[in-house]
């Protein structure tokens, strides 16, 4: 998409229920990270030697999400973290995520998922099968700490290539442009992320446009989270959970082979490939926990934002 595309006046849609919104994130100043490593992979990813390496860091994201000995420890340390003034509130945006990794470069956004109290968005569709003990701990988790730290991965279908220009756009316009952060080469997975947020009116408007849910958005990571979210909505407690989302047609991750996950066993043979996963997905069909590994994941602390 063309760059003075990105410029056009902010039009009332802006204001309009979307199904994917911008938020007033939290974020910690540049200058408490410099050398630290404040990301994290989501708890079912981590290894007793990564936790180890994660903890030397007291901003780090593993703190919240998997506290030690108890939830309450993560809640009583956000509190902290606010009282001290370490973390600064962004106008409300969407916010632009560039990962760089092995001479590639993926290209997505984060936004929050709006949620009713009536029914799960159509929109969105879950491929892997949940197990109720798992959603019980996601619950209790967001229940407990009171804000969203760890994305669900959406891709979106975007079979017009409508959102992979704009994100490729928006990355030229917003690189390098201050107001954004640089995460360098995490400990966990060798990749480098830029995070940009896009509060300026004219740009939030267009990016609203192209993730309207006329194609919809295959939940490829996250699915125990985004249950867990649907179901505290329905039952009062919850309006909105924290989402990445990039364009099927832009680099998803999925990968060929599924390597190990902490705790099992490889799964044997090739993965489907992403079309037959989303086409499968569109039709309710829902594939073993596992069966598919998207990489890199997307890490907890890149922004924070209450409930």
């Amino acid at each position: 998409m063309p760059l003075k595309e990105l410029a056009q006046p902010a039009r009332s849609a802006i204001a309009a229920r979307e199904l994917l919104a911008p938020f007033a994130g939290l974020r910690f100043g540049a200058e408490l990270g410099s050398g630290q490593e404040m990301l994290c992979l989501p708890y079912d990813c981590l290894t007793p030697e990564l936790e180890a390496k994660l903890r030397k860091s007291s901003l780090n994201a593993i703190y919240l999400e998997e506290p030690k000995p108890r939830l309450s420890s993560a809640f009583k340390l956000w509190s902290a973290w606010k009282k001290q003034g370490f973390l600064t509130q962004d106008v409300p945006s969407y916010y632009l995520l560039i990962e760089r990794f092995e001479g590639r470069e993926r290209i997505g956004l984060l936004a929050m998922i709006r949620l009713s109290k009536e029914v799960r968005p159509a929109e969105i569709w879950p491929h892997e099968r949940c197990y109720r003990r798992f959603i019980e701990l996601r619950k209790r988790h967001f229940f407990k700490m009171r804000f969203h730290l760890a994305p669900i991965f959406l891709v979106a279908e975007d079979k017009n290539r409508e959102l992979a220009g704009l994100l490729s756009a928006l990355a030229l316009k917003y690189a390098g442009i201050p107001g954004g952060v640089s995460f360098p080469a995490s400990v966990f997975d060798g990749v480098e992320r830029a995070l940009y947020p896009i509060g300026e009116p004219g740009d939030a408007c267009v990016l609203a446009g192209a993730l309207k849910p006329q194609d919809g958005f295959l939940v490829a990571d996250g699915h125990h989270r985004f249950s867990a979210a649907c179901e505290l909505a329905q039952e009062g407690l919850m309006s909105r959970t924290l989402c990445y989302v990039t364009s099927s047609k832009s680099g998803a991750g999925l990968l060929g082979r599924h390597p190990p996950v902490p705790g099992r066993k490889a799964l044997k043979g090739e993965p489907p490939g992403l079309e037959e996963i989303i086409a499968g997905a569109k039709e309710g069909r829902l594939l073993a926990r596992k069966t598919t590994y998207f990489w890199p994941k997307i890490p907890c602390g890149l922004v924070y934002s209450e409930l």
